[in-house]
C-alpha cells in the first residue's frame, strides 16, 4: 500500500535534520516468518535478522533486556553514530541550500574526492574520544549503534551511554549467534509528570516467548517498539541505581512505521501523563493515533485508520489538532488536505477548521486555558477554491462560537489583502478611525487622513500570505507569535489625491499648496510657483478677483480640479481645511469681497503609490526569507531579521526567540538572539537549540565552517557568547531534552 510521505519544508525540521524518513523498513513487519513467503505472496528470501528463536532456527531466548541508566543525567541525547548519519547532515546542508535558495551559501560536492572530509576531520566531535567515528572500525573496535544511540549529559558535562545490554546476552551486542542488535533509539520525551519515553528506530524481542510462540511475528505481542521507564518519575530515575530490565513496553501491538519528523518526538501529553502517540497495526501501513493512559490501563484510538494523518498535535487539555486526508492515495494534495479539531470534551466531537490545503502549519496557543491554535493556510470563511491569494495567519478559538465564521479570526493582515490595511477598511481600523468615501462613509475625518497618510508613507510593515509560505510557527508563553517563513515588506509610498480648488492658491510643481504656505502671488513667484484665482466678474471689464471686487463687483470662482496630486492638502487636519470640504455647489461660490475670496477645496479621494517602480508582480512589498513576530495591535508582521538575511531556523528557548540565518551579503551563516539580533555565532550552521540546566547557557550544535567540522555543546547568553564543545560525544546530535528538577 502506498503510504503518504509527510509534506514539509526545512525550516520546519531543525531537530531532525539526520533521521532519513519515509517509512522504517522492519524485516518482522515485511516478513510473515522467517525463510518462507510475505503476505502479499512474493518470495521473502529469509529473514536477515531472525535468529535461532525464529521458525526455522534452534530454540533459545532471543529477548533482549536493555536496562537504561539515568544516574546523574542533566540532559539527554539522540544521536545518530554512523558515518551514514554524518553524511547525511552534510547532504541535509546541501538539500537546505537547495530548497531555501540561499544564494551565495556554500554546498559539498559529496560526490568528489574529499567531498566527505568532513568524515576524516579528527577535531569533529562526531568521534569518540580515543577512537573512530562509530561503525568506522578505525581506533577501536566498533560499539552497537541501539546502545550508544541515546546518551546522557552529566552535572559535570560528561557525555556517557545510557542504554547497556546485559551481559548475560552477548548476542544482543551484535556477536554473532543470531540475536537482533538492538536498534537504534530515534526519539525520546518527558512527560509534563515526569515520565520518560523511549521510541526505537524498529521493535524487537523485548521478553522471551513461551514454547511453541513465533516471537518474531510482530502481532504476537512479544515485540515492542515504544517504551516508558519503570522504577518510577525523572527523579527516582536520575538518583537510583536502574532496576533490572527496566524499560515497559507502551504498546506491543502498534508499530510506528510512518512518522512524521517535524516533531522531536513521536510521543505527545496532556497535563494528566497520558501518552499519545502514531501507530500501525503490523503489515497495515496506515497511522492511527492513539491515546493511552498515564498508568496504562486505558487506551483510545484518536484519529482512526480511515484517516491519512499528516500530523497532528495534543494540547494541555487533551485536544488533538491534526492534519491529513481521507485518503492516503492523494499524498496530502490541495484537493482533500484538511485541518480538524478533536475536543477533550464534548465526547471528542471533530470539528473541521479548513480544509483544501496542501500544508498546514499550526501551533496551538501556549498558556491558553482553552484549546486555540494559529494556523496558516486559506481563509476557511471563504467559499472560494483554497487558494495562495487567500493563504494567511488565522486564530482558531473553539469556544467563540460554533459557525467558521464565528471561530476563526486573523491574526495578521493577510499579504492579499494588503489594501484593507493601507485604505483602512478592516473593523478595527473603522472602529478607531471611522468610515471614509471609500467605503461609503463621505469625507474622512481628520484623524482617517493622518492615518492613512502614516500607513502610505511609512515603510517597513510585513505581512504574510497571498502567495508568500510560512513554513513555521512559535509561540512564547505571554502568546506572542513569531513565524519563518517567505514574507512580504511594504515600500514606502506617496500620498496623492484627486482635488478641486476654488479660490486663490499657488502650485508648485503642479501641486496645489495651502495657503498657509504661500498667501500671496509674491509668496508664490518667489518659491518657483503659479498663482492661480480662477472666476469670472459680474462686471465684464474686469478679469481679476482684485480689479472685479475693488469695484464693488461679484467675482464668480471657479474650480480647478487635479488628478495625482500630492502635498499637504491631500490630508490636510488643519482647523481650516475642516470647514472647507464642500459637496456640490456650496462653499462660497460668489463672493463680494476680498476677505470671502479665501480658498476652498475638496479632496475626492485619498490614493498612494509606490516611490519605487516595480517591472510586474507585486507592486507594493518585497519578499523576505524572514524572522518576524506578530504585532497583536496593528495585526501586522515586526521583521526582525535583516534585509539580506535568509532564516531558515527558529527556537524558542525560556520564552526567548533564537534564529539561524544565512546573510547573502556575508556568505555566513549566523545565530542570533531575536529581541535584539545579537550575533551569538557566524560561520556555523545551527541545527539544535535547547535548555542546558544552566540559566547563563544554552546546548546547542550545526556545523563550523570555519574548520568543516561538527560541534555539539554549550554557549553563553551574554557577550561575547563563549561556546565550549562537549567531549565524549559518539555522534551527531538529533534531539536535546534537558531533564526538568
Amino acid at each position: 500500500m502506498k503510504k503518504a510521505l509527510p509534506v514539509e519544508t526545512l525550516a520546519q525540521r531543525p531537530s531532525k535534520r539526520l533521521i532519513k524518513t519515509a517509512a522504517i523498513l522492519v524485516c518482522a513487519s515485511i516478513i510473515a516468518s522467517c525463510g518462507g513467503k510475505d503476505k502479499g505472496g512474493g518470495d521473502g528470501g529469509g529473514c536477515q535478522n531472525c535468529g535461532p528463536g525464529g521458525p526455522g532456527g534452534g530454540p533459545g531466548d532471543m529477548s533482549l533486556k536493555p536496562i537504561a541508566d539515568l544516574r546523574g543525567a542533566l540532559g539527554l541525547l539522540v544521536i545518530d553514530n554512523s558515518q551514514g548519519g554524518a553524511k547525511l547532515m552534510l547532504e541535509q546542508h546541501n538539500e537546505t541550500v537547495k530548497k531555501l535558495g540561499l544564494v551565495g551559501a556554500p554546498t559539498f560536492d559529496l560526490a568528489a574526492e574529499g567531498g566527505d572530509s568532513f568524515l576524516l576531520n579528527p577535531e569533529s566531535s562526531f568521534y569518540a574520544e580515543g577512537g573512530g567515528a562509530q561503525g568506522s572500525g578505525g581506533g577501536g573496535a566498533p560499539q552497537p549503534s541501539g546502545a550508544s544511540s541515546l546518551q546522557k549529559v552529566t552535572e559535570s558535562g560528561e557525555v556517557k551511554d545510557v542504554i547497556t545490554v546485559s551481559d548475560s546476552n552477548p548476542d544482543a551486542k551484535g556477536g554473532g549467534g543470531g540475536k537482533q542488535p538492538l536498534p537504534k533509539v530515534l526519539t525520546i520525551a518527558v512527560s509534563p509528570l515526569k515520565d520518560v519515553y523511549i521510541h526505537f528506530e524498529r521493535p524487537f524481542n523485548y521478553k522471551e516467548a513461551p514454547a511453541g510462540v513465533n516471537g518474531w511475528e510482530m502481532s504476537s505481542g512479544y515485540q515492542c517498539q515504544i517504551f516508558k521507564l519503570k522504577g518510577g518519575t525523572i527523579d527516582d530515575l536520575k538518583s537510583k541505581e536502574p532496576e533490572a530490565d527496566n524499560m515497559e513496553c507502551v504498546d506491543n501491538l502498534h508499530f510506528i512505521d510512518n512518522w512524521r519528523n517535524t516533531r522531536n518526538s513521536v510521543f505527545q501529553f496532556d497535563k494528566h501523563g497520558n501518552v499519545y502517540y502514531p501507530g500501525s497495526l503490523p503489515n497495515g501501513g496506515k497511522m492511527v493515533v492513539y491515546k493511552k493512559s498515564r498508568d496504562g490501563s486505558q487506551s483510545q484510538e484518536m484519529i482512526n485508520s480511515n484517516i491519512c494523518v499528516q500530523d497532528f498535535l495534543v494540547t494541555k487539555n487533551g485536544g488533538v489538532f491534526y492534519t491529513g486526508t481521507s485518503s492516503c492515495n492523494g499524498g496530502g494534495g490541495g484537493d482533500g488536505g484538511f485541518f480538524r479539531y478533536v475536543s477533550p470534551t464534548n465526547g471528542g466531537s471533530v470539528r473541521e477548521i479548513a480544509r483544501g490545503w496542501w500544508n498546514f502549519i499550526f501551533e496551538p496557543i501556549a498558556g491558553a486555558t482553552s484549546d486555540k491554535a494559529v494556523f496558516f493556510g486559506p481563509d476557511p470563511r471563504s467559499s472560494s477554491t483554497a487558494s495562495w491569494n487567500t493563504a494567511c495567519i488565522f486564530k482558531f478559538d473553539p469556544e467563540a462560537g460554533s459557525t467558521t465564521a464565528d471561530s476563526t479570526s486573523n491574526v495578521i493582515t493577510c499579504g492579499g489583502d494588503i489594501w484593507a490595511w493601507m485604505y483602512l477598511n478592516r473593523k478595527e481600523d473603522i472602529d478607531s478611525y471611522g468610515r471614509s468615501y471609500r467605503n461609503g462613509g463621505g469625507a474622512p475625518s481628520s484623524a482617517w487622513k493622518s492615518e492613512f497618510k502614516n500607513r502610505c508613507e511609512s515603510e517597513g510593515q510585513v505581512f504574510a500570505g497571498g502567495g508568500s509560505q510560512i513554513s513555521a510557527i512559535k509561540q512564547d508563553s505571554a502568546d506572542n507569535v513569531y513565524v519563518i517563513g517567505n514574507v512580504r515588506r511594504k515600500k514606502k509610498g506617496t500620498l496623492s489625491c484627486r482635488m478641486e480648488v476654488r479660490g486663490p492658491h499657488c502650485v508648485v510643481n503642479g501641486d496645489p499648496q495651502l495657503t498657509s504656505k504661500y498667501a500671496d502671488a509674491t509668496a508664490c513667484l518667489a518659491a518657483a510657483g503659479t498663482w492661480y484665482d480662477k472666476g469670472s466678474c459680474t462686471n465684464s471689464t474686469h478679469t481679476t478677483s482684485a480689479a472685479c471686487l475693488g469695484a464693488s463687483a461679484t467675482w464668480s470662482r471657479e474650480n480647478i480640479g487635479y488628478n495625482g496630486a500630492s502635498g499637504d492638502m491631500c490630508s490636510s487636519s488643519s482647523a481650516t481645511a475642516s470647514d472647507v470640504f464642500y459637496n456640490g455647489s456650496t462653499g462660497k461660490q460668489s463672493v463680494t469681497s476680498a476677505d470671502g475670496n479665501s480658498q476652498m477645496f475638496t479632496v475626492n479621494d485619498l490614493d498612494c503609490q509606490t516611490e519605487t517602480a516595480s517591472s510586474g508582480g507585486d507592486q507594493w512589498t518585497e519578499e523576505y526569507k524572514g524572522f518576524a513576530k506578530v504585532n497583536n495591535t496593528t495585526k501586522t508582521l515586526q521583521l526582525l531579521s535583516g534585509a539580506t538575511e535568509q532564516a531558515i531556523n527558529l527556537w524558542i528557548v525560556k520564552d526567548v526567540p533564537y534564529y539561524s540565518s544565512f546573510d547573502t551579503q556575508q556568505g555566513k551563516y549566523f545565530l542570533k538572539r531575536g529581541t535584539d539580533a545579537a550575533v551569538m555565532a557566524q560561520n556555523f550552521e545551527t541545527y539544535n537549540m535547547s535548555e542546558s540546566g544552566s540559566d547563563d547557557k544554552l546546548f546547542f550544535d550545526g556545523l563550523d565552517f570555519s574548520n568543516n567540522s561538527y560541534t555539539f555543546g554549550s554557549i553563553g547568553l551574554q557577550a561575547p557568547f563563549t561556546k565550549e564543545q562537549k567531549s565524549g560525544l559518539t555522534g551527531t546530535v538529533k534531539t536535546i531534552v534537558i531533564l526538568p528538577k
